[in-house]
């Protein structure tokens, strides 16, 4: 069995984040938006499409 370790973490603190307690995927967090995490509060919000062309309707057609 393996574990993963983060280069940043030091003591329990992260070197990245100005020495905050580490929290992975914390924003800042090398893991921030990469991964999918059981908390929600730390998975990227989805993109909302803007602009998308509207969809044309072929019942028009004569």
């Amino acid at each position: 069995m393996s574990s993963w370790g983060c280069p940043h973490e030091c003591n329990g603190k992260c070197a990245r984040v100005n020495n905050l307690p580490c929290d992975p995927g914390m924003k800042g967090c090398v893991l921030f938006g990469r991964f999918r995490f059981a908390d929600p509060n730390k998975n990227r919000p989805k993109k909302e499409h803007v602009g998308t062309a509207p969809q044309h309707n072929n019942d028009d057609k004569q």
